[in-house]
């Protein structure tokens, strides 16, 4: 680490150094005489410091998201020197402009974040397995952090080299995790629309309204999650809606069917009871008279679950969605 850090801070010094010289050869003017007369004429103006202020922010910034990629536990050393040149150039204040110095150490702090991420992204596709749909990129994203992790080390590579290394094997490792839960998520919509359909034949969308059409609004969630590039939320709102309606259609069928029961065995004691009234008529005539506790064939002992057209109030849903191929 101390090697490291002395051959980083060694290497910046002379990159801060070459920055400086070049500044300066650009800067000094021509020596003529008119110039010479000039500035025995006119004394010298001290120049105005120079506020590194917004470079100052700009690089706290993406330390902050180094730090909150991990970059700091997956790149110790790295991270470590590259905190002690922005120290360095924090304590410095001397009033010059150092936004070269600045962007050079942001780029470095940008580089760090992606490979952080990008390690990330590697693990869990090694956990989840998911190298093998989208094996081209999976090899992309192996070879560009190898390349990093060679690169990170070496203290005189530029900050902008890093940064387009480390994001080379992020980008390939996102396409990997990308391409995977795309599948997923559309293979999720498929089940959750023939659970859809499923509630949708046992009049889920008549008995229990609200609960169907907030099932409904989370496959059109996951819709709109999939078309701006969320694949797992859109199928975890799948998955949701496929299981939500899924246990809808199951108890409103079971509920249905228990009032089918009931209904069933209310019929056969009024067929009970009008074959008794019958017979009893036979033996013993009452007359045209209602008899208590009696009731007619006829008699409506549970509501119709009828409806004038129960398919006008199903939510529909396109079969596909957008961006799916």
């Amino acid at each position: 680490m101390k090697k490291l850090s002395l051959l980083f801070c060694v290497a910046l010094a002379v990159w801060f150094a070459s920055c400086k010289s070049t500044e300066q050869v650009a800067e000094e003017p021509a020596k003529t005489e008119t110039v010479q007369e000039v500035k025995e004429e006119t004394p010298a103006q001290e120049e105005a410091p120079v506020d590194n202020g917004d470079s100052m922010s700009a690089v706290e910034s993406a330390r902050k998201a180094a730090l909150d990629a991990g970059a700091k536990d997956a790149y110790a050393d790295a991270f470590a020197v590259n905190d002690a040149a922005f120290e360095a150039l924090k304590a410095l204040n001397d009033g010059k402009d150092h936004s070269k110095e600045l962007a050079e150490i942001k780029a470095r702090y940008d580089a760090l974040a992606y490979a952080a991420k990008a390690r990330k992204l590697k693990e869990r596709i090694d956990n989840e397995g998911l190298a093998a749909n989208s094996q081209a990129d999976y090899d992309a994203g192996e070879k560009a952090l190898s390349e990093f992790d060679a690169m990170v080390v070496v203290p005189v590579t530029p900050g902008a080299a890093l940064n387009k290394k480390a994001k080379e094997a992020y980008d390939a490792y996102y396409a990997v995790f990308f391409k995977s839960y795309k599948k997923f998520a559309i293979d999720a919509r498929k089940e959750a629309i023939a659970q859809k359909k499923a509630a949708d034949a046992v009049k889920a969308q008549i008995a229990r309204k609200e609960e169907y059409k907030s099932y409904a609004n989370l496959i059109l969630k996951g819709d709109q999650q999939f078309s701006t590039s969320n694949p797992e939320g859109a199928l975890n709102s799948y998955k949701e809606a496929a299981s939500s309606f899924e246990a809808l259609a199951k108890d409103v069928a079971a509920k249905r069917a228990e009032a089918q029961k009931a209904l069933d065995e209310a019929k056969a004691k009024v067929k009970a009871s009008s074959d008794y009234a019958e017979k009893a008529d036979v033996e013993k005539p009452l007359g045209d008279e209602p008899v208590a506790g009696i009731e007619a064939e006829d008699t409506v002992l549970l509501e119709k679950d009828e409806f004038e057209n129960p398919d006008k109030e199903i939510i529909k849903i396109d079969e596909n969605v957008q961006g799916a191929n």
